[in-house]
């Protein structure tokens, strides 16, 4: 009887533990905050739309993504974020919580898995009988990112810093008046189809390029947005293509070397 009330004595106690640790648990308050998105698989360059369901109303949200790449871009409103990935591959989205925007101190989080896919996005199935032109922004800086090199020629996924708007704006674009002389994009105006799905946030502009009848060698490589030239050059070889580009702001070009695939 005397070993029977210990067993009994420690199993009592163990449960109390038990008890206490799963109150402790539940307190922490996982349950009430969910994260949504907009849909499980994007392709590159295509926006995804990010919603936090906080348990608290009052909690600050800062958003983060793993792996965290710099042609990645994010951007918060609230419980509401628009993120843009360049890069495929399988990402986790993540919304910490904080009592307010000062603090460095999660009180809570949700996560969520989202996959890239290689493909580009480059919409064309919305039909639009209303197009919105607006300039691009003074300050507004582009990043373009070449996203693939093979046998018919090189791509590129070109993105704005600054958003134009909720209906998926495209960012317009020209080839230079000289293709003898190298290779030029020229940037602008921003198109926004007021007709279109409808983001509820503010977007960067997106456009995807390409550059075809390329041969080996060293030719220049020029970008004209917003209002300024940009110069640098480009070279070719069976195996890769290699920009030579001196800026860090207004227009900037990462990767710098693209493997032919």
């Amino acid at each position: 009887m005397i070993v029977n009330r210990t067993i009994l004595t420690l199993t009592t106690g163990c449960l109390i533990l038990l008890a206490a640790a799963s109150c402790k648990k539940n307190n922490n308050a996982k349950a009430g905050s969910a994260l949504t998105l907009s849909l499980s698989t994007v392709k590159r360059g295509e926006p995804l739309v990010a919603t936090a369901n906080t348990a608290n109303a009052a909690w600050a949200v800062k958003w983060s993504v793993n792996p965290s790449l710099p042609n990645t871009w994010i951007s918060a409103t609230g419980n509401k974020s628009v993120m843009v990935f360049s890069n495929s591959g399988s990402y986790r989205i993540t919304a910490n919580y904080f009592p307010d925007s000062s603090s460095n101190t999660a009180v809570d989080s949700s996560s969520s898995p989202v996959i890239v896919s290689d493909s580009l996005y480059n919409d064309t199935t919305v039909q639009c009988n209303v197009l919105v032109q607006v300039p691009i922004s003074s300050g507004d800086q582009l990043t373009l990112m070449p996203v693939g090199y093979n046998d018919t020629g090189l791509a590129f996924l070109a993105r704005t810093q600054f958003t134009y708007g909720n209906q998926y704006p495209i960012l317009d674009f020209a080839m230079g008046p000289d293709t003898t002389a190298g290779f030029e994009f020229v940037f602008g105006p921003i198109t926004e189809r007021p007709c279109g799905n409808s983001t509820n946030l503010p977007t960067p502009a997106i456009a995807v390029m390409s550059l075809s009848g390329m041969s080996n060698g060293t030719s220049p490589f020029k970008v004209d947005f917003g209002g300024n030239l940009f110069r640098g050059s480009l070279t070719v070889t069976d195996s890769s293509c290699s920009f030579t580009w001196s800026y860090t702001s207004g227009v900037v070009i990462s990767p710098l070397t693209i493997s032919k695939q």
